[in-house]
């Protein structure tokens, strides 16, 4: 989907992104900018805001700011949602993907001189959310880029995207935040240290997905998730029954949250009694969440009995 026509926050990179904001202003600076950059790192930690970032610096008028200016004709443009030289592109719907068509018309637009004599700029989110063919078309414009022109992918599972991608863009690898650094932007940010605490300790200290679970009810639907797996557990619900319960609740947000609790299972309650089932569990789970972020047509339903049917059977096999 093309999203030109929406508006668009300016943006600032995070704390924990300032060393990779400065390395890109240097090479800004210098006429070093490659024309493919792939931001990569895991969702929940602000990928996607520095991706915005950079693209609005390059945007701005205001050539001797490290930050995009606010009141430049650039950032006036951008603010309003406005601006012709940047294209952002990202599925139509959650856990779709990017069409061929859409890419074959930002190639297009990607050909054509700047509206604003300056950057043409093309934001991707995420990458792997383009098929073969998408990838495919997107090619030519990073072999034979234009010039004052750059394409920004986003991806939170780089492994996913084809290596003719990868290998003709620069990548930079973002990381979950030193805990204590998330910790301190969270409490300036939300307040309320104790619910910083916990939501932080759920989301695997991602900040931007602790910050989603403190102002939505996100806590309380994975608190109900990781109920209705214990039940399943100990018997007291069947699969089936669960996997009525789930099957048209967000299946990629649903394993993430399988996975975590997963993992405290293990070295946890459970570590002194390792069952080797519960690791083959772990990668149906992670292929499981492979084929959901790939965008493939499974079947909800099915998906789920089949995991909580297996998941049941982790404790009803013998050790």
């Amino acid at each position: 989907m093309d999203l030109d026509s929406d508006q668009i926050a300016l943006a600032l990179p995070l704390p924990w992104q300032e060393q990779l904001w400065q390395r890109f202003n240097q090479r800004l600076e210098q006429g070093r900018l490659p024309h493919g950059v792939m931001l990569s790192g895991p969702s929940g930690i602000g990928v996607e805001r520095l991706a915005t970032a950079f693209s609005q610096r390059l945007l701005c008028n205001a050539e001797m700011s490290k930050y995009a200016c606010g009141s430049c004709k650039g950032c006036k443009l951008l603010m309003a949602g406005t601006h012709p030289d940047l294209s952002i592109l990202e599925p139509a719907d959650v856990g779709k993907g990017i069409l061929i068509d859409s890419v074959r018309n930002l190639t297009a637009r990607l050909g054509k001189t700047a509206q604003q004599g300056g950057w043409k700029v093309a934001l991707i989110s995420p990458a792997e959310a383009m098929n073969e063919s998408s990838c495919n078309a997107l090619l030519k414009s990073l072999e034979e880029p234009q010039s004052k022109t750059l394409l920004i992918l986003v991806s939170h599972r780089a492994s996913l995207v084809p290596a003719t991608i990868r290998s003709r863009c620069q990548i930079d690898h973002l990381s979950v935040p030193d805990l204590q650094v998330a910790r301190q932007w969270l409490i300036e940010v939300a307040g309320e240290q104790q619910a910083v605490d916990q939501s932080l300790e759920l989301a695997g200290g991602k900040p931007l997905l602790a910050l989603e679970y403190m102002q939505s009810d996100s806590i309380e639907q994975r608190h109900m998730f990781e109920q209705l797996v214990d039940n399943i557990r100990l018997g007291d619900l069947s699969p089936m029954s669960a996997a009525q319960q789930v099957q048209k609740l967000n299946s990629d947000q649903m394993l993430d949250w399988f996975m975590h609790y997963l993992h405290r299972l293990v070295t946890g309650e459970m570590q002194n009694s390792l069952n080797p089932a519960l690791f083959e569990f772990g990668d149906q789970l992670r292929k499981a969440r492979g084929w959901a972020l790939s965008g493939s047509n499974i079947n909800p339903q099915l998906m789920w009995e089949g995991l909580f049917m297996d998941w049941l059977k982790v404790f009803r096999s013998p050790r």
